[in-house]
């Protein structure tokens, strides 16, 4: 037989009161907060976990941030190469009507002027700047103009965003990939003869523009120059005026094949985020499962804590009056 002290029925009933209490008091915080797990100690494994998870998720939402910034920039270059398209096609309907023989030189350069103010609008246009003030076309020279007239500033770098672990997307297209470097620009002679437009470079032929050699506007101030609008105005000449139909394709063939790349990296920024969103789910779904209360358990818990507690208020009320000299 196991004999107890009024000292250790009193302790013990004490600290099974306390426990009861304690009991009562985190399930009032847990319907208080909706959280069954309000700090690590209430569930120290499924802290973790949680912890885990959220950290993860917030590496996950800073991708889904570069991938909204890097779908602005394509959507956006996308959309200048797009203009640009439209130019090079009105460029080549003026090519080919001025190149006909029905049109005398004076027409040629009354319509001509149309040729020139495209060029124009196409030097505005690869200047364009995104929603950071950068030059979305210049490479990693993002904070200077791309052009200076038709002559390429920028360089061939073009920045990256991550976008998931292991997958970065190009977000700026340099204009070395979208306006230079075009191979099989011709012009032509002083007999009326082609020659590639590299050979004339080369051997310092004036008819060649100013800037850089073989690129897209270097090739439409060509088409200006030929019309007699170039600066300063020249004769007219129908032989380059055919020549620069053949180029402008060559021009916008470059533009259209940017611009197909820039819809293969939306198409990659679409799926990966798309695989986001559905890991964002799993885990929003996952913490929920370890954090979020069952609140129809929680209450009917609640109950019987309090109904235990009550039991337990009762009985330390009772032993603790008790002693040996009640009964002398």
């Amino acid at each position: 037989m196991i004999r107890m002290s009024s000292t250790q029925m009193f302790n013990t009933n004490l600290f099974n009161m306390m426990q009861s209490q304690g009991r009562v008091n985190q399930t009032n915080n847990q319907l208080g907060t909706g959280k069954k797990v309000a700090t690590p100690a209430d569930d120290p494994v499924a802290a973790a976990q949680t912890l885990n998870t959220k950290t993860r998720m917030s590496v996950v939402q800073q991708y889904n941030r570069n991938i909204d910034f890097a779908d602005k920039n394509l959507s956006q270059t996308e959309s200048v190469l797009d203009q640009t398209e439209t130019s090079l096609i009105r460029l080549k309907e003026i090519a080919i009507q001025l190149g006909s023989d029905q049109w005398n030189e004076q027409q040629i350069r009354s319509t001509g002027t149309e040729a020139k103010e495209i060029l124009k609008h196409l030097q505005g246009l690869l200047n364009t700047k995104n929603e950071s003030n950068e030059y979305i076309f210049a490479g990693s020279q993002a904070d200077q103009k791309a052009y200076d007239g038709n002559a390429f500033q920028g360089d061939r770098i073009e920045r990256e965003a991550q976008v998931a672990d292991d997958t970065f997307i190009k977000m700026l297209t340099s204009g070395a990939r979208a306006f230079e470097g075009l191979e099989g620009l011709q012009m032509v002679d002083a007999n009326g003869d082609k020659v590639d437009w590299n050979d004339a470079a080369a051997v310092g032929n004036n008819d060649v523009p100013a800037g850089d050699m073989g690129n897209m506007l270097g090739a439409i101030q060509y088409l200006v120059n030929a019309t007699g609008n170039g600066n300063p105005p020249s004769d007219v000449d129908k032989d380059a005026i055919r020549a620069s139909i053949d180029n402008i394709d060559i021009a916008f063939d470059k533009v259209s094949q940017t611009r197909s790349q820039i819809g293969s990296r939306q198409n990659t920024l679409d799926a990966v985020k798309d695989g986001n969103k559905d890991f964002e789910l799993f885990a929003k779904k996952s913490i929920s499962d370890l954090e979020d209360l069952d609140y129809a358990e929680a209450a009917t818990r609640f109950q019987t804590q309090m109904m235990s507690l009550q039991a337990s208020q009762q009985a330390f009320g009772r032993i603790s009056n008790l002693s040996l000299f009640n009964y002398i």
